[in-house]
């Protein structure tokens, strides 16, 4: 027996477009709201209660290790947006030293997750790509994907504008007179890194600087990769460095520091990511900053309508921008011939 809408509205003191969302297992309701719900209608004596109304109101939010400021950010961004929607936002960190993405997404299926966003998840490995997560959707778990996207996406997903931004410090560097420019990258396994690596080339071509092999270092995503990384790049004689975070950028520039020069007026580094904590670095990082709200607010629109069963299969793609600090200064005289 289908339960009247106005007769559980009252026991349950909500709006009647309040018991539609939860009998149809729409998001948006808060899991307090959702159980008094249920309720009002047991009281009542309806039984058969769709199972899709039961769902739980957790949304997870898939993120790799925190300790990277950026994914933090994220985290935090996701969390606020998704829970003024009613959601309760749950941040797994998937490392290979602690609970994996895999599991946690096992969790979040037989737990009734009213879904999840992943953040530069395995997917971002073409060799692993969508066909997982597919599985996932198929099952009933609805999924919003966040960067690290590669060809179109399947799922529904938000992502910032990788070559654009390579593309973007490299003409800065240009502006200030460096024609010898090195690339800081992460393992080429992960279309991140592709992907960046296509737009430093596209730029280096269109601007006549050079961008052969010598001048692209691949390291890991971390601090003490930049430095170790920047040491290929310092050896080539380069007079600019593109890092693909900015935890890379600040490794570069202990690298230039112990290499016995200075950022910028030997070396200029340009990160990417623009954290605030990179508004504390010595010199303050020239950096493009991801709009992490804007994306986040999107993502979390895509959920609720993939949990809706209204989302569509498409990829919002969002432009960097360039904040200038003090790490990047006009390319030292005689740099030429060096």
């Amino acid at each position: 027996m289908r339960p009247k809408l106005a007769e559980v509205a009252h026991i349950a003191d909500v709006s009647e477009a309040t018991v539609s969302r939860v009998l149809n297992g729409r998001p948006g309701v808060a899991e307090a709201t959702r159980r008094r719900v249920l309720e009002a209608m047991g009281d009542l004596g309806y039984r058969d209660v769709p199972s899709h109304a039961s769902r739980s109101g957790v949304v997870g939010i898939i993120t790799p290790e925190l300790d990277n400021p950026v994914f933090a950010l994220f985290a935090q961004s996701l969390q606020t947006h998704l829970a003024s929607r009613g959601m309760l936002p749950v941040v797994c960190s998937a490392t290979s030293e602690t609970v994996n993405e895999q599991d946690y997404l096992d969790h979040f299926l037989t737990s009734r997750a009213a879904g999840v966003v992943l953040v530069n998840g395995r997917y971002a490995q073409p060799h692993i790509g969508y066909a997982p997560y597919l599985a996932l959707r198929e099952q009933g778990l609805p999924l919003v994907l966040v960067n690290g996207i590669h060809d179109p996406s399947p799922l529904p997903a938000v992502a910032v504008d990788l070559p654009a931004a390579t593309s973007a410090a490299v003409r800065h560097l240009v502006t200030l007179g460096h024609a010898r420019i090195g690339m800081l990258v992460g393992p080429m396994r992960y279309s991140t890194s592709l992907d960046m690596v296509r737009g430093f080339r596209r730029a280096a071509d269109r601007l006549h600087v050079e961008s052969d092999e010598g001048l692209i270092s691949e390291t890991v995503f971390t601090f003490e990769g930049g430095r170790a990384g920047s040491a290929q790049l310092l050896e080539a004689g380069v007079t600019g460095i593109v890092a693909a975070n900015d935890l890379m950028a600040a490794g570069a520039i202990a690298a230039v520091r112990a290499w016995g020069g200075d950022v910028p007026g030997d070396v200029s580094v340009i990160g990417f990511d623009g954290t605030p904590a990179m508004s504390y670095t010595a010199p303050r990082l020239t950096t493009l900053r991801q709009p992490v709200d804007r994306m986040s607010a999107a993502a979390a629109a895509l959920l609720l309508e993939a949990a809706a069963g209204n989302g569509v299969s498409q990829t919002q793609v969002f432009a960097p921008e360039l904040l200038v600090g003090r790490s990047t200064g006009p390319v030292p005289v005689g740099a030429g011939s060096r």
